[in-house]
């Protein structure tokens, strides 16, 4: 009986043990392919807000042949990093770009200063999604800024909260609060437009079709750039045909485009985008800024080749022109000092009242006249005694800029006064001041 129940254990044990290794043999030795998971499309548009705006990249001032501001003092609704493809374009034409502010909340105050201060050096000024409304003083800077040639980039966005135009009714421009969208031919999502229609232009040149992936409309009182079609609709009127997402304002150096998206990779590749923003960057970088005296010392170029002679009309002048080679350096511009004018570059002319005849050119195109006193446009002559006077000649080609004064103790003053920048407390126009130290000791 027990060897029947031994038999009939082992028995079981090796039908278990077969059964157990038949499964291990089936599950185990077999191959198994994972099914292919299944691609999710995710919507590439940006957030409408940016509760909080991180610089991912700096962007630094470098020696170019030119500058381009951003605004970021306004709480602007971008991060730098979206701008790349732009940038890029930019920096391979040789300009050097550079955040104005950084994105966080700053007094009014302290954003006049600011600017005021960043706008003397700049070529262009690009002023994207403005959170912070534009003062009525800032506005008046920019303007100024444009008026003497400086170019201005505005872009905003019908997706992102902006107060564009604070700034942009200055130039005729209103960003209007709809956005473009095209039901019959688009880029997979109705608001991913196409523009075909364009006006001949620098802007324009060799683009044939767009892609706008947020786009608006602009009112502007030039001719629009870009032309949507009669597919094409807005979301405030019936028909979107012949609206500009892209215009000029009241002068070509004001260029408006109400699209964000596009700039930011990979939108910024899109058909003919790439050549757009080639196009803009071109705009950005072809400078007619014309400079003032209150500019010093950013009529200078910081560029290989655009060296600044420092010329000292007598030895006794030599630690004033020392003290101006120092602080161009600090700013990046590359000096020397010299006795005689070279007719073909930058100068700084320091000199006494004696040495009138040798600049007498360049004082005579500003109207100033000094000989037994010191005539010009401020009113009555004035005594030669304790007396500095300052003229920039502001030719495109060349600037150069002279101080004349009775002593070289007054020169140094003057010299003083030009370097903390005081001396535009004493500016009688644009391109001269004149600065009285008589009641000072000597």
């Amino acid at each position: 009986m027990i060897i029947r129940l031994l038999a009939s254990l082992g028995l079981l044990i090796v039908f278990a043990g077969l059964a157990f290794g038949g499964g291990y043999l089936i599950f185990n030795l077999s191959s198994y392919d994972p099914p292919v998971a299944a691609e999710r499309v995710y919507p590439e548009n940006s957030p409408p807000d940016l509760p909080t705006n991180e610089v991912i990249s700096p962007i630094g001032r470098s020696s170019s042949s030119g500058l381009v501001l951003i605004d970021a003092v306004h709480r602007n609704t971008f991060r730098d990093n979206e701008l790349v493809t732009l940038l890029s374009k930019i920096a391979g034409n040789g300009y050097a770009t550079e955040l104005v502010g950084n994105y966080t909340l700053t007094s009014e105050t302290e954003r006049l200063s600011l600017f005021g201060e960043k706008l003397r050096r700049a070529d262009a000024l690009m002023v994207i999604l403005p959170r912070d409304p534009y003062t009525t003083a800032e506005a008046d800077l920019v303007e100024n800024f444009v008026g003497r040639g400086g170019k201005l980039l505005l872009i905003a966005d019908p997706t992102r909260f902006h107060r564009s135009n604070t700034l942009a009714e200055r130039f005729g421009i209103n960003f209007r609060p709809d956005y473009l969208y095209n039901q019959h031919d688009n880029d997979l999502n109705f608001q991913n437009i196409f523009v075909r229609q364009f006006q001949p232009d620098g802007i324009t040149a060799g683009v044939d079709e767009i892609a706008l992936y947020t786009a608006g409309s602009i009112q502007s009182p030039s001719a629009g750039i870009a032309f949507t079609d009669s597919n094409t609709e807005s979301s405030i009127e019936a028909s979107g045909a012949g609206l500009s997402p892209i215009a000029w304002g009241n002068s070509r150096n004001v260029l408006a485009i109400n699209d964000f998206t596009f700039l930011i990779p990979p939108h910024s590749s899109a058909l003919d985008n790439g050549q757009l923003l080639s196009n803009v960057a071109d705009y950005l970088t072809t400078s007619t800024r014309e400079f003032e005296m209150s500019d010093f010392p950013y009529f200078y170029g910081s560029g290989p080749g655009q060296d600044v002679d420092i010329v000292t009309a007598q030895p006794s002048l030599l630690s004033s022109g020392t003290e101006v080679k120092n602080a161009l350096a600090e700013d990046g511009i590359s000096a020397s000092l010299q006795t005689t004018e070279d007719f073909g570059r930058d100068t700084v002319f320091l000199g006494l009242h004696e040495d009138a005849l040798r600049v007498s050119g360049y004082l005579h195109a500003a109207g100033i006249r000094v000989d037994d006193t010191l005539s010009g446009p401020f009113g009555e002559d004035l005594s030669l005694e304790a007396t500095a006077v300052a003229v920039l000649d502001p030719n495109r080609d060349r600037h150069v800029l002279i101080i004349l004064a009775d002593t070289p103790e007054v020169l140094g003053k003057a010299v003083d006064r030009l370097l903390d920048g005081t001396y535009r407390n004493d500016l009688v126009n644009d391109f001269a001041s004149v600065s009285s130290f008589a009641t000072e000791s000597k």
